[in-house]
This record gives structure tokens, sequence and C-alpha cells, in this order.
């Protein structure tokens, strides 16, 4: 059982980093030094969801999960494989492109 949890441990850490890593390539600055899950600072909670669920991807607005923080999405990695970080990413900085374009950020 051990195994598996530090298997489980392993595989989410690659999968957070990766997509930490793709979008901090992009200029995108994100939080998460531990789990399944990624919080990623935005101007715009509702624009950035509905943006990203455009390309067909589905993440969670920050209100719910936040204390004192600003806005932000949070990204669940669990089922991420690293090669879909790649996507994921260029399409989170198409949107904040939309984004800031539309409503200013």
């Amino acid at each position: 059982m051990r195994a598996l949890v530090a298997r489980a441990r392993a595989t989410y850490v690659v999968r957070r980093e990766t997509l930490a890593g793709e979008l901090a390539g992009r200029g995108i600055g994100s939080h998460g030094a531990s789990g399944m899950n990624l919080w990623v600072p935005v101007r715009d909670e509702s624009a950035v969801v509905n943006g990203l669920r455009s390309y067909g991807w589905w993440v969670a607005a920050g209100a719910r999960f936040r204390l004192s923080a600003g806005p932000g999405v949070r990204i669940s990695t669990a089922g991420l494989e690293p090669a879909e970080a790649v996507r994921l990413a260029s399409d989170f900085a198409a949107v904040l492109g939309e984004s800031e374009a539309t409503y200013r950020g």
C-alpha cells in the first residue's frame, strides 16, 4: 500500500510541476507545492473559466477555494498527462490574451 501511495504522490508531482513549468514558460505564474492542484491568479475568473471551457478544458473559479487571496482559478492536474500540459498552457495563454483584449484583464 505504501508503494502505491508513493507512486501516486510521484505522479501528481510530475503532473503538477509539468503544468507549472509550461505556464511559467508563457509568463503565467502559478502556486501549488503539494497535492494535485495548481492555483493560477487571474484578474477575471469567469472570463478565464469560460474561455478555457471553449477550448475543452474544465477548471474551477477560485472564489469557493480562497479565503483572502485575490481572484484565480484552480486546476486539478490529477488526470492531466504531461503531454497535455503543453496544450493546456498554450490555451491558457490564449485565453488570458483574449480576456485582456476584451475586458482589459
